[in-house]
């Protein structure tokens, strides 16, 4: 099966701009009111803005809840020294590691060192200062 098309001729504009046999194109008057037109953009504005409203209050919600989510997901924090403790003074260069490894040779060190840095609120250390460190690691 095959389809062949003929191209025919298209009939020739008149002087007055269009094509014999075409009817000639008037305005109908009729329409929407000025009124009716104005109550739909109202309408139409009206939406928008709760639709709007309806997203910003959506995307507030969920910050909250994803907040709440990191909030509930953090570490538990270290409970302060807690028990007998051994007062070290620090010296230029030491850190609370150090300090904590003073102490305990072996073994872990985080959970003293989570436990000073709870009792203290800082980790940073002056020379000279006095440091608690937890006995019972």
């Amino acid at each position: 099966m095959a389809a062949v098309l003929a191209p025919t001729p298209s009939p020739r504009p008149t002087p007055g701009g269009r094509a014999p046999g075409r009817p000639q194109l008037r305005l109908i008057p009729g329409g929407r009111s000025p009124q009716a037109l104005a109550a739909t953009y109202r309408r139409r504005r009206v939406v928008a803005l709760l639709v709007l409203v309806t997203v910003v209050v959506l995307v507030v919600e969920l910050a909250r809840a994803l907040s709440g989510l990191a909030a509930a997901w953090s570490a538990p924090q270290p409970a302060p020294i807690d028990g007998p403790t051994v007062v070290v003074e620090a010296d230029a260069g030491d850190t609370l590691w150090t300090l904590a490894r003073q102490v305990h040779p072996t073994g872990d060190v985080r959970p003293v060192v989570e436990a000073m840095v709870a009792d203290r609120g800082t980790a940073d250390l002056e020379v000279g200062e006095p440091v608690a460190v937890p006995v019972d690691g």
